[in-house]
């Protein structure tokens, strides 16, 4: 699984139309049955900050980057009133309470007695 981050700060009075330009690209990616996720948000505390997410196979994403749609998202990269971040995020492995049960465990043998995860 390949995760493309990217975060850009829109220029002042102009949040909506790059929030609209995102949402335009955000929408043909959720339409492509290989996007496993699409993601769009301002940040709480600055309407101009805006955080967009994909995730895609690695061969599946390799095909994006001659697409239209990631061209577009390209050129509102251009817009941004600072540098972007633009990070493609290769996730080898994905763990889930497990992972907090052992590390748990590890730290503190007496946990798996006291604080047992159950799944309901």
């Amino acid at each position: 699984m390949v995760q493309l981050l990217v975060r850009l700060v829109a220029p002042p009075g102009h949040a909506d139309e790059v929030i609209q330009a995102c949402r335009t690209v955000l929408r043909a990616a959720q339409a492509d049955r290989r996007c496993a996720c699409a993601q769009l948000c301002r940040e709480d505390d600055d309407a101009h900050r805006i955080c967009y997410t994909e995730e895609w196979a690695d061969a599946d994403l390799r095909q994006q980057l001659d697409s239209d749609r990631f061209g577009r998202l390209l050129a509102v990269l251009e817009t941004s009133a600072a540098p972007p971040v633009f990070e493609f995020r290769f996730v080898t492995e994905t763990r889930g309470l497990d992972y907090v049960a052992a590390m748990r465990l590890r730290r503190d043998p007496q946990v798996a007695s006291t604080a047992p995860i159950s799944r309901a």
